[in-house]
């Protein structure tokens, strides 16, 4: 595959695309009036828009690839796109039409580098298709890469976090105060972290006339976890049945420091099964060429490359 263009025409093109993004970086920059409307109603919690920094360095490029790509239909994979991005706290810091058009752009960058650059001109290899076919899906599955880790990095935050949050509300709540005001006090004593923005944002949507049910669903919604879901439904059952919220949250908070407990417990037990490949791969042949590495060579030149006075590896 394109095994008649030369090698210079791979460097020109690497060379051009990297240009067109410093350009593009150079001569737009963004002027930050999103992230001054999201302050003034105060927004900014939740919906942070930051984004990596390749993301950044070449959204103009982005911005100039989206109409090519908006009219591919994913329906389905793009709700799932926007629902990570909620869960990453990055709502509205890239579209479902940018990151179609950021997993194009990664999939001629990647291909220009592997093969353009690393293959033809470094190597001067005349790749198979199947290269081809790899840059391009490495490319492809970066994006979503990058996406999925932000998900996890920020649910870890979070659940790292209610431990600590879930006994503060249970103390506020079984010492007098509604359900309400235990929240302002946690949002206003916790430490900031994504687990507070989230609880911050729920209180702000029960102030602009949300009903409680229907915030709660929409925080178990953007956080997109198990310990959140359950949180949001057990309240949502107390609020319906009339019941008092300080038991359902002592039980709750319990249930969490467990479940994290059992999830350390895992996590350490899986250690010594990870330690295995690289041990395999750097440790073990460094104590074979220690170990054989003189019985190799005695058996090769002779017993008088070990010890032995006067022994050389020449007889």
């Amino acid at each position: 595959m394109f095994t008649q263009i030369g090698q210079l025409p791979y460097l020109v093109l690497t060379l051009v695309f990297a240009a067109s993004v410093f350009l593009f970086v150079i001569g737009l920059t963004p002027t930050g009036i999103a992230r001054q409307a999201r302050e003034a109603l105060g927004l900014q919690g939740v919906e942070s828009g930051r984004t990596s920094v390749i993301v950044e360095a070449i959204r103009p490029v982005i911005r100039f690839v989206v109409p090519m790509v908006r009219g591919i239909e994913v329906r389905k994979y793009r709700e799932s796109v926007e629902r990570r991005f909620v869960s990453a706290g990055m709502t509205g810091a890239m579209t479902s039409d940018e990151f179609l058009a950021y997993k194009a752009i990664m999939c001629v960058a990647f291909w220009c580098f592997f093969v353009g650059l690393v293959m033809k001109l470094l190597f001067k290899w005349d790749e198979p298709i199947v290269i081809d076919l790899l840059a391009l899906f490495l490319g492809f599955s970066f994006p979503d890469s990058w996406l999925n880790g932000e998900v996890r990095r920020r649910q870890d935050e979070i659940r790292r976090a209610m431990p600590y949050v879930m006994d503060l509300l249970t103390l506020s709540v079984e010492a007098g105060l509604d359900f309400v005001a235990g929240l302002y006090k946690v949002c206003e004593k916790a430490r900031s972290g994504p687990l507070v923005d989230e609880l911050s944002f729920f209180l702000r949507e029960t102030q602009l006339g949300a009903s409680r049910q229907q915030a709660l669903r929409n925080l178990s919604f953007r956080c997109n976890m198990p310990e959140t879901s359950s949180f949001a439904a057990l309240l949502i059952q107390a609020d319906i049945l009339g019941a008092s919220v300080g038991p359902v949250l002592r039980a709750q908070s319990d249930l969490i420091r467990t479940q994290r407990f059992q999830r350390a417990e895992r996590q350490g037990a899986l250690a010594s099964q990870k330690i295995l490949f690289p041990m395999i791969l750097c440790i073990m042949p460094a104590v074979f060429v220690v170990i054989f590495g003189p019985i190799v060579l005695n058996f090769i030149y002779g017993s008088g490359v070990i010890g032995g006075g006067g022994g050389s590896l020449t007889h």
